[in-house]
This record gives C-alpha cells, sequence and structure tokens, in this order.
C-alpha cells in the first residue's frame, strides 16, 4: 500500500493549520504592530502559540521583495543570446573582428555606445 505523504494531510491555505499563513494575515491587518501584539491576535484569532523570530523571520521574508533597492532592468528585447560556449566563440570572433576592423578598443568602444542609444 502507498503511503500518503506527510504534506497531503496539510492545507497550506488554511491559517488554522499553517502558523505562517496566520502571521501573515494579521501582519495586513496590523501592519505597524509589535511583535508581542502580533503573537497576541495570532494566538486569539487562529489558536498558535507564535515565538517572536518566526514573526521576525516573516516580517523580513515579506519586506525583502520591497526593500526600496532599484531592480535590475532587462533591455527593451535585447536578452543575451549567450547560452552555449558555441555562441560565446562566436561573439569573440566578431568582437575581435570588430577592433580589426575600427583599429583600437576606444573606437570600437565608441561605435558600440552611438549603436547602443
Amino acid at each position: 500500500m502507498v503511503k500518503k505523504s506527510a504534506s497531503a494531510n496539510s492545507d497550506r491555505s488554511d491559517p488554522k493549520r499553517n502558523k505562517s499563513l496566520a502571521i501573515r494575515m494579521v501582519l495586513k491587518t496590523m501592519p505597524s504592530a509589535k511583535v508581542a501584539e502580533v503573537a497576541d491576535a495570532v494566538k486569539k484569532e487562529f489558536g498558535h502559540q507564535v515565538h517572536p523570530n518566526l514573526i521576525y523571520m516573516i516580517k523580513t521574508k515579506s519586506n525583502m521583495a520591497s526593500d526600496g533597492r532599484p531592480q535590475r532592468r532587462k533591455s527593451e528585447g535585447r536578452e543575451t543570446p549567450m547560452t552555449s560556449a558555441k555562441l560565446w566563440v562566436e561573439a569573440i570572433k566578431i568582437a575581435r573582428e570588430l577592433l580589426r576592423v575600427t583599429g583600437s578598443v576606444p573606437n570600437a568602444t565608441a561605435l558600440l555606445k552611438a549603436l547602443d542609444r
């Protein structure tokens, strides 16, 4: 007989069974609450006894997505096609030819900057 996994019995979308989800739901309603207040609300609303470190960890993870650092932007339609060693070798050959034609690295750089605009 096939054993059911432990995760089959748990419902990740039920805050009464998922402490982290319960904390996230309380934090949504009380974003500026102190950790002790959040722990009390989770205990009262969902019946979970939660440690303050778990609340801090969840708050930190939720703030990681919006930490204020600028996100890297992908160039419009210019993703790097360099996905294999063969493509890198071809690119190096093309770059070598560009250097030969332009005569120097500064000339090649200026040409590439002009094309990038």
